[in-house]
């Protein structure tokens, strides 16, 4: 989803310093998406826990080896020589990525750094801006 404002930088703080971000729960749509695709490799990171009376959490990440926790998403690709990262299933993310961050607030408050700052003298965003559209299914956010 194209946010106004927004520009992804590549930093990677959503998915090297937001727990929910490598250990949050996973949707249902994301699952039946990545069965669909054939991601074999994705789902066997999951880890489906049923809670009883069809309360069900699907986990990520998880070390298919060892069945740990992962220390960091799996996915997040490294650039050379410090550039920035990459996520290497951008195309087929699961949806609390593609909404990340919800709104300029949400940004603000866990620093993500992809709206740009206002100079400084000018006024702050307006309560629209600090609550911008909400996420469309199937769009990218950056």
């Amino acid at each position: 989803m194209k946010r106004k404002g927004f520009s992804c930088r590549n930093c990677g703080h959503c998915c090297l310093h937001l727990v929910d971000a490598y250990r949050g729960c996973i949707s249902d749509g994301d699952l039946e998406r990545w069965k669909s695709a054939g991601r074999g490799d994705i789902l066997a990171r999951i880890d489906t826990l049923d809670l009883g009376r069809g309360n069900i959490l699907h986990l990520a990440w998880i070390d298919p080896e060892t069945g740990e926790d992962a220390d960091r998403c799996p996915w997040l690709l490294d650039l050379p020589e410090g550039a920035g990262h990459l996520c290497g299933i951008e195309d087929i993310k699961p949806d609390h990525c593609r909404r990340f961050p919800d709104n300029r607030k949400h940004a603000l408050q866990t620093g993500c750094p992809g709206y740009s700052i206002p100079a400084a003298g000018s006024p702050p965003p307006n309560s629209d801006e600090m609550q911008e559209a909400p996420f469309e299914r199937g769009k990218n956010h950056g």
